[in-house]
């Protein structure tokens, strides 16, 4: 059998193959609905990705009160309507929105200088660290019960909780 015989065509891959090329991350809330809100544009980290791609959005099921206060402190900063979007309404546990990572830029001054206000809101901003440009984001219909992990992960079909 000769190399090329081995080789599978992208149309010969199953779901999961499919499934598998597709990175995920889970974000705190408020900052992962903030994302499907649309104003937060850049996921702040510590470290740098190559990764390029689809991007699953998951909240993480954990939360603090010190979270629940972030939160209507940026709503009142941000004009976020609490009554259309109280805290008890923001999912946790779950994949929430599929984007793309298009960029992972190492912060300055000067690029965090560029950013509005509202952007520098919702994420550390500190020379050195790393901005991870989402673009396209589209939020799923019905969130997706999902059992997150850290770091940047591939999702796989086990992810997903099933009742």
């Amino acid at each position: 059998m000769n190399k090329k015989n081995n080789q599978v065509s992208a149309n010969q891959q199953g779901p999961q193959d499919t499934i598998a090329k597709i990175k995920a991350i889970s974000l705190h809330q408020p900052w992962a609905s903030l994302i499907t809100m649309g104003i937060k544009h850049f996921e702040t980290r510590s470290w740098p990705t190559n990764y390029r791609g689809k991007l699953v959005i998951c909240a993480a099921k954990k939360n603090s009160k010190e979270q629940q206060s972030s939160y209507c402190t940026l709503a009142s900063g941000l004009g976020i309507d609490l009554t259309l979007h109280p805290w008890d309404s923001l999912p946790l546990g779950m994949a929430i929105a599929v984007c793309d990572l298009v960029d992972c830029i190492q912060m300055t001054e000067d690029f965090i200088n560029e950013q509005s206000e509202t952007e520098r809101c919702c994420g550390h901003w500190e020379p050195g660290r790393f901005a991870w440009k989402l673009d396209n984001v589209q939020s799923l219909p019905l969130p997706v019960p999902i059992k997150g992990k850290q770091g940047l992960w591939n999702i796989t079909p086990d992810a997903f909780v099933t009742t």
